[in-house]
């Protein structure tokens, strides 16, 4: 399960996902799992989705 760390413009941390992606098979890419941390930042309500291109994402280490 790998982590994606979601950094403001700053380089400021502001969420760390958890992805579970054992439903989806292994075919699954860095850019889907960053995909998914959009989708929840905008499902959690942290920002909106005019503002995701002020941010960064980043599997975490």
């Amino acid at each position: 399960m790998p982590d994606i760390e979601v950094r403001d413009a700053d380089g400021k941390l502001l969420q760390t996902y958890t992805i579970i992606v054992a439903e989806y098979g292994t075919l699954i890419t860095d850019d889907d799992l960053f995909e998914m941390a959009k989708n929840n930042l905008i499902e959690d309500e942290l920002v909106g989705e005019n503002q995701l291109d002020e941010l960064t994402f980043n599997l975490a280490e």
